[in-house]
């Protein structure tokens, strides 16, 4: 499993693109990798690509992950983060539901020019 995070190309959000089964302990890798360049760059976009990276992890770690794991390392809470699937893959899902109703805003797309306007979209405020 490997992954990188870097800027878009118009610097609006921050991608993380993923290979490789994906677990619990390699989302955190690279969420604390995320939120340190949100914090330098002042950027509050993600884009999260694992079309290339099933979740592996049970129910129980997914929950784990979004209600105790996310709030300990302190993330931000207006980060606002599409999770880009392959269409049919259902392993994020759950993740995606349990981060939402835990206060983050998540969003789980099958469509990349879907999820990016997502991410530009001004948020009311």
């Amino acid at each position: 499993m490997s992954y990188t995070v870097s800027l878009s190309e118009n610097e609006k959000y921050i991608i993380c693109c993923v290979s490789g089964e994906m677990d619990i302990d390699i989302a955190k890798q690279f969420t604390i990798d995320m939120n340190e360049l949100s914090h330098e760059t002042r950027i509050k976009r993600f884009l999260v690509d694992v079309r290339k990276a099933p979740n592996v992890s049970d129910m129980f770690d997914n929950y784990k992950f979004a209600y105790k794991d996310m709030n300990e390392l302190d993330l931000q809470r207006d980060v606002r983060s599409a999770i880009l699937v392959s269409t049919g893959d259902k392993s994020h899902d759950f993740v995606g539901i349990v981060s939402r109703n835990a206060g983050y805003n998540v969003r789980v797309f099958d469509n990349g020019q879907a999820a990016i306007a997502w991410l530009d979209e001004e948020i009311p405020g």
